[in-house]
């Protein structure tokens, strides 16, 4: 089984990477941890990398201590919109299922729509999002 974990570093998508961990470790998963930097006419400058590679650091660092396989852990740092690279690199890695957290906007964002709307829109692949009080303990 491979999982995709898109994360931003919010706690919502740390929710989701507890989910992912507890899955991944009874089913002996892989998971892509996958970061989208996206270019609003900036480019990808190096302080924008930096803070790519530390928030998927600290998300391999929880799954680790969850006692998930370091060697099962990917992360991927991409350049785009997020939800059509969340479900691009879903499919290139063929996963199982994308693990997604929501933060359950209301209002205007609602209407608008989140990263994690748009993600169950357009993906062909299965889609567990996690809401934003979930609690899962390690």
């Amino acid at each position: 089984m491979k999982l995709l974990l898109p994360t931003d570093g919010s706690t919502y998508s740390e929710n989701a990477a507890m989910v992912a961990g507890r899955i991944a470790k009874k089913h002996n998963a892989e998971i892509v941890i996958v970061h989208v930097v996206e270019d609003k006419g900036l480019g990808r400058k190096s302080w924008r990398e930096s803070g790519a590679e530390q928030v998927t650091s600290s998300i391999k660092e929880k799954l680790v201590s969850m006692g998930c396989e370091e060697s099962k852990l990917h992360a991927e740092i991409v350049d785009g919109n997020a939800p059509e690279k969340i479900v691009k690199t879903a499919r290139m890695h063929n996963v199982d299922r994308i693990i997604i957290g929501t933060s359950g906007h209301t209002g205007i964002k609602k209407i608008m729509g989140s990263v994690t709307q748009k993600v169950l829109q357009i993906s062909d692949t299965l889609v567990l999002v996690v809401p934003p009080d979930y609690k899962i303990e390690a």
